[in-house]
């Protein structure tokens, strides 16, 4: 369920209208954060282990059942669904600009439409910590620089991710004890 309603409910429409034709679309963004002149491209990794596993539970169809807005034969489909479609990027830790394409997804149009929220919310946030990790890196003059993220991180999952952005961006080491061990 780790997908926008909309999207579901767009997907949805997709399936009863027979609108499931290949798709690609880009991954890109428009502004620099922290008005740079660079970011650091992470969370891939993190996006294709998701994408491995991304399944509708039992328990998942029994929600969106509940809701009363879903069709049964779609909730049928959504029991075998699976990510099917091909992913290319740029590898982890490239520096990358606005404009170009960090993401390509070639998938059908359902499947496209239901991994949107997933990948933008992996890919961003710890796109955002490589890149704030490699500005406190440079201004280090490359210095050795810790990554001390873990009691401010938005739960255990921004923890573990955050730890593994500020390492692609240029932290050499983590006060998280499960991120050091882990990566």
């Amino acid at each position: 369920l780790f997908t926008d309603l909309y999207e579901l409910t767009m997907a949805q429409g997709y399936f009863r209208y027979e609108m499931n034709s290949r798709v690609v679309f880009d991954m890109f963004f428009r502004r620099q954060p922290f008005g740079g002149g660079f970011s650091v491209f992470a969370g891939l990794e993190d996006l294709l282990t998701a994408l491995e596993g991304f399944r509708f539970r039992s328990d998942d169809l029994e929600y969106l059942e509940s809701l009363g807005i879903f069709a049964d034969d779609f909730l049928r489909y959504l029991e075998d669904f699976r990510f099917s479609g091909d992913i290319y990027a740029v590898p982890e830790g490239t520096v990358v600009f606005p404009h170009e394409p960090l993401i390509r997804v070639h998938g059908s149009q359902i499947e496209t439409q239901l991994i949107e929220s997933m990948l933008l919310n992996i890919v961003n946030f710890q796109t955002l910590i490589a890149t704030k990790t490699a500005r406190i890196y440079l201004a280090s003059n490359r210095g050795r620089i810790m990554e001390f993220g873990l009691r401010r991180a938005q739960g255990p999952d921004g923890a573990m991710s955050a730890s593994r952005a500020a390492f692609i961006g240029g932290a050499s080491s983590t006060s998280n004890s499960l991120a050091g061990k882990t990566y």
